[in-house]
């Protein structure tokens, strides 16, 4: 059976770089220099350029994707936990080989064989050690992938506080952006509400939800304004 196509709706740009940036709770330009590529001029007046770190999109185009955000989260977990962007290009790369995909990272095969090349095949990762393979699953890919819910073999929803809070990134939903589950209310908003002085009560009676959800919508943006 061949590749399947990634559904449109996954590839569409919803987000600006800065909005990935902030949503995927990486550092400012993260997301324009790893999906578009960036260059840069040496001390000796070198022009080098630079391609992007996870290469599936045909064209770099000014957006972000539902799929292209995935695998930044992804990447901006191995970059985290200590892995230099080099090797990073090396594990995206062999991931895309081994698995035949163009973005290996948000497919549900990677969730299900994606450990084995972390910790099983050396020569797939050469200088990544089997035991740092190994915690880079458990402690960041293998957590992360729990979070992504899955139709047709790709990851079409993410809950970026895990399963049990009510805030979820769906393309479906918002425009993409992150929202109280049910209700559509972006956390942005709560947020702003907050920043000018309202009550969690006050905002909860507004939009009719909990005073719980409004809760899980600060701890979202507040991990991400950290």
């Amino acid at each position: 059976m061949g590749r399947r196509e990634i559904p449109e709706q996954l590839l569409a740009r919803l987000y600006g770089f800065a909005d990935a940036d902030r949503i995927a709770g990486v550092s400012r330009g993260t997301a324009k220099r790893w999906l578009a590529g960036y260059s840069y001029t040496r001390l000796d007046g070198t022009r080098v350029s630079q391609p992007p770190v996870t290469p599936g999109r045909e064209v770099p185009i000014a957006g972000v994707s539902f799929t292209d955000l995935v695998e930044l989260v992804a990447i901006g977990g191995l970059k985290a936990h200590g892995f230099t962007v080099p090797t990073i290009r090396k594990i995206v790369r062999n991931c895309r080989d081994l698995f035949a995909e163009p973005y290996p990272l948000s497919t549900e095969v990677f969730k299900v064989d994606g450990r084995d090349v972390f910790v099983s095949r050396d020569s797939a990762l050469h200088d990544v050690l089997h035991r740092r393979g190994a915690m880079a699953w458990d402690e960041v890919l293998g957590p992360f992938l729990d979070t992504l819910d899955y139709r047709d073999a790709f990851a079409y929803r993410w809950w970026p506080l895990g399963r049990t809070k009510p805030v979820v990134v769906d393309p479906s939903y918002g425009f993409g952006l992150p929202v109280i589950v049910g209700s559509g209310v972006r956390t942005e908003i709560i947020r702003e509400r907050v920043e000018v002085g309202d009550s969690y009560q006050q905002i909860a009676y507004d939009f009719n939800v909990d005073i719980a959800e409004i809760e899980s919508a600060i701890q979202f943006e507040l991990q991400r304004a950290a």
